[in-house]
C-alpha cells in the first residue's frame, strides 16, 4: 500500500507536492527502463525440469473419435532418454534436414520415392524449441494406472540399485530413414554409434526387462528396442506413398551413396545423457542416476 499512495498523490495534497511526487516517479521508472532494455540482451535463466515435464505431449483428441468409449481403456507409457539441443546444435540439426530434402525433392513428382518435405522434430509450428529423445521400448500398454506405477516404480529401483553414472553418447555422421511404429511415417534420425549403443544403452535392458515382468507385461522381449536400432530422430515426413514406406531401406543406400559421393558428412553432436524418462499419460517423469 505504501508503494501505491508514493504513486498516487492525494487531491489534497499541493501542487509542489504533486510535482515531487512526479519527479520521483520519473526517477524510480528510468533505471526500471533502461534495466528492460539490458534485460533483451542478456541469457534469460533456464526454465525448471518441473515446467518443461509437465503436460509435454500434445493432448490426442483424434482419440476419443476413433476408439469405442465402451472398450477397455489401456494405461500407456514409454522409456527413453530425453536430449534438449542447444540453438547452435538447432542450426546444425536444420542444415541436415535441408540436405536431404534437396535429395528427395529433387525427384520428379511421379517417382515412387519421392517424399514430402520433412518437418524438424525440435520445433514446434510456432518456432519453440523441442526435446528429442532416444526410444528404449516402443510404447508400452498396461491395463491398470496401477500396474504402471509398478512399472515406473521397478525402473526407479532398478537405476538406483546399479548406480549409473553420467555418459556421453557418439552419433553416426550418416542419417537414416526409420519407419514409424504404425508402419505409417518415416522418420530422419542420427543413429547411436554400436560402441554407444553396446556399452551404454543396451546396459538398460536387463533394468526394463525386470520392471516389465514384475509390472505382469507379456511378450516383454518384443518390447524393449535393439542396440542397432538406437537413433534419435530429428525430422518426420508423413503421409508418404506406399512404395517408399516397403522399400525405404532402399532409399537409406541411394542417399548415403549420394553423401558420401559428395564428401558430406554430417555433423555429429555430442548428447549427455544423465536420467532415462518415463511417459504417463501427458506428464514425462525424469528418473535421474543416483
Amino acid at each position: 500500500m505504501e508503494f501505491i499512495t508514493a504513486d498516487y498523490s492525494s487531491s489534497s495534497n499541493s501542487s509542489d507536492t504533486d510535482s515531487e511526487s512526479g519527479n520521483e516517479a520519473e526517477i524510480q521508472t528510468e533505471p526500471t527502463k533502461k534495466a528492460r532494455r539490458q534485460g533483451d540482451c542478456i541469457d534469460l535463466p533456464a526454465i525448471p525440469d518441473s515446467v518443461l515435464s509437465k503436460y509435454h505431449i500434445t493432448p490426442n483428441l483424434k482419440k476419443y473419435e476413433q476408439q469405442d468409449m465402451n472398450m477397455t481403456p489401456l494405461w500407456r507409457s514409454f522409456v527413453y532418454c530425453e536430449w534438449r539441443p542447444t540453438p547452435q546444435v538447432r542450426r546444425e540439426l536444420q542444415q541436415i534436414i535441408f540436405k536431404y530434402n534437396k535429395i528427395f525433392m529433387k525427384h520428379n513428382s511421379t517417382d515412387p520415392y519421392q517424399l514430402a518435405e520433412l518437418s524438424p522434430l525440435f520445433l514446434s509450428n510456432l518456432g519453440a524449441p523441442k526435446p528429442l529423445h532416444i526410444s528404449l521400448t516402443r510404447t508400452l500398454r498396461f491395463e491398470s494406472e496401477e500396474q504402471r506405477h509398478t512399472f515406473v516404480q521397478e525402473i526407479r529401483h532398478g537405476l538406483k540399485h546399479n548406480k549409473f553414472a553420467p555418459f556421453t553418447l557418439e552419433v553416426s555422421p550418416h542419417p537414416k530413414l526409420y519407419i514409424s511404429e504404425r508402419a505409417n511415417a518415416l522418420y530422419l534420425g542420427l543413429p547411436i554409434s554400436e560402441c554407444s549403443s553396446s556399452t551404454h544403452l543396451s546396459s538398460f535392458k536387463p533394468i526394463i526387462e525386470n520392471a516389465l515382468q514384475k509390472s505382469g507385461i507379456l511378450n516383454y522381449q518384443k518390447l524393449i528396442v535393439t542396440p542397432c536400432s538406437f537413433h534419435i530422430s530429428i525430422a518426420m515426413t508423413s503421409n508418404p506413398s506406399r512404395a517408399t514406406l516397403q522399400r525405404y531401406e532402399q532409399l537409406n543406400e541411394v542417399t548415403e551413396a549420394i553423401m558420401l559421393i559428395n564428401n558430406e558428412l554430417t555433423y555429429q553432436p555430442a548428447v549427455l545423457v544423465n536420467s532415462i524418462y518415463c511417459d504417463e499419460n501427458r506428464h514425462s517423469t525424469r528418473i535421474p542416476f543416483q
